[in-house]
């Protein structure tokens, strides 16, 4: 072991089978110090110190079954479906597999990466993988088998969806959808829910008419994506009008329903018919039944909502996420600074009077 100061601190260093290992001992005083990491010495030695031996950390692969019989009860199903199916491809690139957790580095991640690049994948789809093997070595690391996750670094040149539904391209693609779908996508576009949340959602969790004291009937958001998409979502007049029309004669529990209209809608159904349309329009391809979601946001950043409002409205576990749609037009500008105004108009007044006395 050995100490050097960082700033007024003193910090300990000590090097574990090749791997080095620092930590502060919080103490200001050199003499202080040295009792502190004696102790360590002590505990280390009989094995009741925090220090842990990475050289054995599993392999790759073999750290495979403890991440995936984890990730199902922490995040939500089609998470969970992403990272098993993502977990495959990672694993498959054989020097990544076979390589104990502690000695992945940033240099081997981008072998990885240029690997994938090399076989003709979208930066979107590389970006997919490394996110999975981001979180299998936080995961790693949180569990005391590696000392800390190398940094990894995403790649640029994603296709961003960006697609936005007019009202007048809202109107032909409902003229030319059956009832349900017809009904689903002015809902979608004026609650911002996403597909599997509206498939998912029931008549209980659902009120047309105002209650306690709201102005608005409200849709109530049980379960999704993260713990932040559960929320509950006000009613425009439209998305009311679109559910009382699905309600009427309703003979299931769910609110959108299969053609049979017993069963749940299928998000793979609703997600196919809304391509056929795509389709026939000629639309690009960023046009997809999530583009309504991206609609519900962007009005929302255009109407004046702040990021925070977003965020609630939208379930975005990222406040990041939010502020993609809040754009600081010169008006909103002059418009916050006229409130500002407002707010110190009497202080204002005041100092003028003492300036011209």
């Amino acid at each position: 072991m050995t100490l050097y100061k960082r700033g007024r601190v003193w910090w300990s260093r000590i090097e574990v089978n090749g791997e080095v290992i620092q930590r502060t001992t919080k103490c200001r005083a050199k003499l202080d110090a040295v009792q502190v990491e004696s102790a360590w010495r002590v505990a280390w030695a009989k094995g009741e110190v925090g220090i842990h031996d990475h050289s054995k950390a599993p392999t790759l692969v073999n750290f495979g079954p403890r991440f995936l019989e984890y990730i199902p009860a922490h995040v939500g199903k089609r998470t969970a479906e992403f990272y098993t199916d993502s977990w495959k491809t990672v694993i498959r690139y054989a020097p990544l597999a076979v390589t104990r957790l502690s000695r992945i580095d940033e240099g081997l991640i981008a072998q990885f990466t240029q690997a994938r690049l090399d076989e003709g994948v979208m930066p979107a789809t590389v970006n997919g993988n490394l996110r999975t093997l981001r979180r299998a070595l936080h995961l790693a690391a949180d569990w005391k088998l590696i000392q800390k996750a190398p940094k990894i670094k995403l790649l640029p040149g994603e296709r961003m969806r960006e697609f936005i539904i007019s009202e007048s391209l809202l109107a032909k693609m409902v003229a030319r959808s059956g009832d349900g779908q017809a009904r689903l996508l002015p809902f979608l576009v004026d609650t911002g829910l996403r597909i599997t949340e509206a498939c998912n959602l029931t008549w209980d969790t659902i009120s047309l008419e105002p209650k306690e004291g709201a102005a608005r009937g409200w849709v109530h958001i049980v379960s999704g994506k993260s713990k932040y998409a559960k929320r509950y979502v006000p009613l425009t007049a439209r998305a009311a009008a679109m559910l009382k029309l699905q309600k009427a004669g309703s003979r299931s529990k769910w609110v959108w329903t299969a053609v049979s209209g017993r069963r749940k809608l299928s998000r793979s159904w609703a997600s196919e018919q809304f391509r056929a349309i795509r389709d026939e329009f000629g639309l690009p391809w960023d046009a997809v039944l999530h583009s309504a979601r991206h609609t519900f946001c962007t009005r929302l950043g255009e109407s004046g909502a702040d990021a925070f409002t977003i965020q609630k409205l939208a379930g975005h576990a990222s406040i990041v996420i939010s502020q993609r749609y809040v754009h600081p037009t010169p008006a909103r500008l002059e418009k916050a600074i006229d409130m500002l105004q407002a707010s110190t108009e009497s202080s204002t007044v005041l100092w003028e009077s003492q300036s011209s006395g």
